[in-house]
Formats: structure tokens, sequence, C-alpha cells
């Protein structure tokens, strides 16, 4: 309860500002020439003005508040390390226990568990926005001092707050840690990539060269020594397409009890510099613009386009010089360049003496080394000059009946093909249905996987594997009915596109493929199949160790399974016919690339802010509550000043004198004025 003296004026305050002037100036007049009763007439002058300012007690019924405490709790993986973690929480027990007995309140704030930055002040700031100013005690920060955010911590030094830090982590312990100066995210397909790395050491006395151990995907693991403190570069030249793993390690020092970062994992997306295509059509259509256009659209494709529109018997009285075609390189293209190219289309092409047979055995051995051809028919493939009558007929996978089917039909995806990744997805439900195709070449399929069908479920579509290549037929030249948006259309493009990259190998478009992928502390396994059937796989750790894990059916033809992993670095995947890595921890991660706990980031923030440092190794300070203009830490000790703030739950106001009192008061003044002048 408080009591206090307040007014509530009868007349506007500048009333009463101007008639206690005149008063005053009046009175003191009176005072220098000595009248008679000058100073009774001075009481009264103050005595009316104090009437008139109507004074009251202000009686105020009031509840202490708490103090509040604000504690920003670092949760980065840095902070999680070793007996760090178990410190921050012990700490915060402690604070609690001693802000509570002593009547306060304890706010904990944490930091995103998941983020590769430390990020605190930020935090810090939004949660000291929702406190109070006159409740606000302190702010602590519990952390090992790894904080990226130190620029947003200058707002806060103003708040007239100290600040503490308590640090986690032994700031005396060895450590030998990989820190990364240059690592490409991208590499090109047989392009050498390079990473600059070195090595650096905190409280280990000078050694000489240590031992690194390089590992990656279907390679030995290589081990060379490097000096610490001196960069070095490693040179990896990626295979094939996709991601690529490096798992690199630097032998652990004597004493050394925290090895995080003794390791680090590098992943390189490996793309192919251009996509080489050799698109050569025969018989002109208007389906020939629909592969080009096609082609052309995707960035990673380079394409050579050829169209045969003078053949060598042609009779034409044209000089040569005059003429503005361009004779056809068969023997540049099929022989001596063959192998540049990732993939050869032939568009609506028959035997018109432009082609020797020896350059199809060039093409025969070209898809059995590991080439691709796409052949896209028409009605020449039906015909005794078809390609099928060629070397290729070896590896086609299906074969001309010798009859053309020209009544309309819709292309259906076979059951096959809901399933297979080239086509699986381009049906969408709710769409609107295919537009008719009016023209097909019948067939019967040799060897090879039906993706879509015609009419009488004739094959339309047909993929196969020959040696270590790939080839695939199209049986129809009326895709570009689709591209015209014939009767809706339909999704022409993409079912171009998947085929192509399918030839040339594209990892995402494997009808039975082995993929893993980290998830946190997991490892998830996925094996896509045409059959989708229930898989046993062997995970290999980075220690050598092997566990199994049975992976589940799924939608779509994709078994998937779960791991926990036991320790961070490269583990191998392997289902008995494929492999495949996944990488447990940062890949190329800032948070942990420094792990030794600091106090310089703080300290600029402590000085600033009256607060204190106190590292959690030597114990937690003792906890002060001061009077809020005290000093706020000191050796050993850490002030939480008190703030004594309070809230008024009720106001009573009582009149100083009564209104009879007062005009009894001015009667008497007056009257002894009065009796003063009339001696």
């Amino acid at each position: 309860m408080a009591l206090s003296l307040g007014f509530d004026p009868i007349f506007p305050p500048w009333i009463l500002i101007g008639l206690a002037i005149l008063f005053a100036a009046f009175s003191a007049l009176l005072l220098l020439r000595r009248a008679r009763g000058s100073l009774i007439r001075t009481l009264f002058f103050a005595a009316l003005i104090l009437a008139l300012s109507n004074p009251h007690l202000v009686q105020e019924d009031r509840t202490a508040m708490s103090d509040i405490t604000v504690a920003m709790v670092d949760r980065s993986a840095s902070n999680r390390i070793g007996d760090r973690e178990s410190e921050t929480d012990k700490a915060i027990d402690a604070l609690r226990a001693n802000i509570q007995a002593a009547g306060g309140e304890l706010r904990v704030i944490e930091s995103d568990r998941k983020a590769d930055r430390t990020e605190l002040f930020g935090p810090l700031a939004a949660a000291l926005a929702d406190v109070p100013p006159d409740r606000l005690s302190a702010a602590l920060l519990i952390t090992d001092g790894r904080i990226d955010d130190i620029s947003r911590g200058e707002a806060l030094t103003a708040a007239e707050r100290p600040i503490h830090s308590l640090l986690t982590g032994n700031r005396t312990a060895p450590d030998r840690r990989i820190e990364v100066i240059r690592a490409p995210e991208f590499g090109l397909v047989d392009r050498p990539v390079t990473i600059e790395l070195r090595i650096e050491e905190d409280n280990i006395p000078e050694s000489g060269p240590v031992a690194l151990t390089i590992r990656r995907f279907d390679k030995a693991p290589q081990q060379r020594m490097v000096m610490p403190g001196v960069p070095f570069e490693i040179t990896l030249t990626p295979e094939r397409r996709g991601e690529m793993l490096v798992d690199v390690s630097v032998e652990t020092a004597p004493d050394e009890t925290v090895l995080v970062n003794n390791r680090a994992l590098f992943s390189v997306n490996a793309v192919r510099d251009r996509l080489r295509v050799l698109l050569v059509s025969g018989e002109p259509h208007p389906g020939e613009r629909v592969w080009r256009d096609t082609l052309k659209s995707d960035p990673a494709v380079d394409l050579i386009h050829f169209t045969i529109l003078r053949l060598p018997t042609s009779q034409d009285p044209t000089p040569v010089s005059q003429l503005s075609l361009i004779p056809f390189p068969t023997e540049r293209l099929f022989s001596e360049q063959l192998e540049d190219f990732d993939l050869v289309i032939f568009d609506r092409y028959s035997l018109r003496g432009v082609l020797d047979v020896r350059y199809f055995s060039n093409l025969l051995s070209y898809v059995e080394g590991g080439g691709a051809i796409f052949v896209a028919n028409g009605p020449e493939y039906a015909e005794p000059l078809s390609i099928f009558r060629t070397p290729l007929e070896q590896v086609l996978p299906a074969s001309p009946t010798g009859t053309i089917s020209s009544t309309g039909f819709v292309p259906a995806l076979t059951e096959l093909g809901r399933r297979h990744p080239v086509t699986q997805g381009l049906e969408q439900p709710g769409a609107a249905p295919w537009g008719r195709w009016f023209r097909m070449v019948d067939n019967r399929v040799i060897d090879g996987q039906v993706l879509l069908s015609g009419p009488g479920e004739q094959p339309l579509l047909v993929l196969k594997r020959a040696g270590e290549g790939r080839i695939a037929e199209l049986m129809s030249d009326h895709v570009w009915l689709w591209a015209r948006g014939v009767e809706g259309g339909g999704p022409y493009q993409e079912l171009l596109r998947r085929s192509v990259h399918w030839l040339m190998k594209e990892p995402d478009l494997e009808e039975k493929a082995l993929s893993a992928r980290s998830d946190g502390e997991d490892i998830v396994v996925e094996r896509r199949s045409l059959s989708g059937e229930q898989a046993m796989v062997t995970v290999t750790g980075p220690d050598g160790s092997e566990r199994t894990l049975m992976l589940s059916p799924g939608a779509n033809g994709i078994a998937e399974g779960r791991l926990l992993a036991t320790e961070a670095g490269l583990y191998r995947i392997s289902d008995g016919e494929d492999e495949t890595v996944a990488g447990i921890g940062p890949v190329g991660g800032h948070e942990l690339s420094r792990i030794m706990p600091t106090d310089q980031i703080v300290r600029d923030v402590a000085q600033k802010t009256g607060g204190g440092i106190f590292w959690l190794e030597d114990g937690l300070p003792d906890i002060r509550h001061p009077s809020k203009q005290a000093t706020a830490a000191g050796n050993g000790w850490m002030g939480l000043p008190q703030r004594r703030a309070s809230r008024i739950e009720d106001i009573a106001q009582t009149a100083l004198l009564p209104a009879w009192a007062w005009a009894v008061i001015l009667a008497g003044l007056l009257a002894l004025t009065w009796r003063k002048e009339s001696r």
C-alpha cells in the first residue's frame, strides 16, 4: 500500500499559475514596503491557491510483480557435442530453482536444433520484446560461444540490462578439425573437381604430418599425409551423373575426445556438360518439327539435325556449286564420330541409298557398347526398305508385320507402363482424355518392355536394353497430333523427353534403382522396381560393421525402409545387385566446422551491458539479486538485479481538508488581516 499527495484543481492550471504569480508579486511588494499585515496577507494568498488546487491524499493498493530473467539456450549441433547438452540442462535447472526461490520468473527460449548456423540474438531480441521493461532483470546466454548473428547483439546493448554468458564445453581440450576452404557443389561428368581443405589444431603441441583418408562410392579408400595448417587439394572425377558423396577424415589426436569435426562430408552434384544427340530425319512429315522443338527446348541437349532432302540417285541439272544443300557426312557421323553421340534418333528413316550397310553394323556395335538409338517409325517401317532389314534387326525390340492400321485410337498405358518411370504419371487423374492418333505400324514384340499400346493392344512404345546400350521404338508417326492439340492433345513433350533421357541412362528414370538419403539421424532407403516387392538390403557403416534392413512395399513400385545411424560418415547400401551410399552428418556444414568453445564472441556484449562471462566447467556462478543500480557481475558471482515492479489493484482518494475547513482558514486569515490594519 502506497500513500501520496495529489491535486485536482478547480480551475485550469494556467489560471492558478497566473493567480499564483500575481499574488506572489503583490506579497513581495508588501513585504518590501513593510506594510502592516503583509505576512498575514501572504499566508492568505498561499492558502487560497492551495484550496483552489484541491489537494487530496491518494492511497494505492499495489501487488508486487516478479522479476523476469530470459535465458537464450543454444541447441545447435555444436552445443550438443559431448557433455555440453547435459551441462546446459543442469544449468537451466539450477537457475530455475534459484530464481523461483527468490520469487522471480525464468523464461527459457531455445534455438533451432536443425539449423546449420547458431542464431541466438535474433530470437533473444524477439523474446525480450514480450517482457515489460520494468520487470526485466537480466538476459542469459547458455552457449558454447559459437554464435553467428553477433551483429544483431548490438541492438541489445542499449537496453541497460545485463547480458550474462554461461559457456559450455572444455576450453582446454585438444581438437583437430577439417576446415573447408573451397568445395564446389556442382561438377561435370568426367571432369576433375577440386576440393581445397586445411587441417587446423587447438591445444595440440606442434606435430608432423597427419593421416588423411578419402572415401568414395565404388572406390577403395585412399590415404595421404598432410601437414596441419597448410592448405591442400583433393582432386576427384565424377564418373556418372548424380550426387557424388565424398567422405574425408583425419586421424584422431592424442587425448582428443570430440571427433565429430575430424570428418567432413561433401556432396558434388555431377551433371553432363552437354548430351549430344544426332537426329536423322528421312521422309519429311509434320512430326519432324515436334522432334526438333522438343530436343531444342531441353537445355541439356546439344542437337545435330540432318534431314535427307536429296538422294544420291536424284537427277538434278543444277551445278553443285549452286546447290544450297550439303552432302550428308555419313563417314564422319557414322564411323569417325559415332561414339561422340549419346543418342542417335532415326525419324521415319528407310533404306534410301544414303547409309551403307556397314554403317548400320557400326550402329549395332555402338548400341551394344553403351550407345542409344531411338527409332520413330512411320509407314516405311512396314515396307521392304525398312530399317528393320539391316544389322540393327538383332537389337530392335519389335518386328513389322507388313501392314498399317489407319483407324483412330487413343494411346493407352499398359500395366507395365503405369509403373515404369518413363510413363508413370503421364495419365493424371481428373485430366482431360488424350486425343486420338490415326496411324500405326502393325508389329510383334521380339524382346522389350511395352509401355504404350495401340489398337488391339498392339505395342506402341517399346524399350529394350541391348548389351551395354539401349534402344527404343515408337510405332507411329502421329505424335504431332498431340503437339497440335487435336482432340485435346496429350503429354507428347514429357513422353518424348523421358524416353530420350531413359535411353541416355538418366538415373531418375531407371526402372530398377536403389537410393538412400539421410533424414536427421536416420538413413532412408528406397528401392524402385517394376514389381515393388519386399526386399532385404545390407547397410555397411563407416566402421565396416554390417546390418540388414527390410524394405516394405509401397506405392508405385517403391519399397522403403528406415535405419538409425550409429555414427557420422558414409554408409553403403546393397541389395545384392545394386549399390548406393548415404552420408550422415552435415554435408559441407558450417555448424560443426569449428566446435571449440570460446568467450571472444560474447565478450563485447558482456562489457557493454555490465554482464559477466562464466564457464560452466568451473561450476555455476553464485547468483545474487542486487539493486538495479548496483554492479551486476563480479568474480564468481552473477547478478540478477531486482526491479521491484508492482501492479496497481485499487486507488482511493481522500480530500486533504473539507471545503468548510478551507473556508474557516481563509475567513480566519481575513479576520486577522482586518484586525491588524484596524489598529
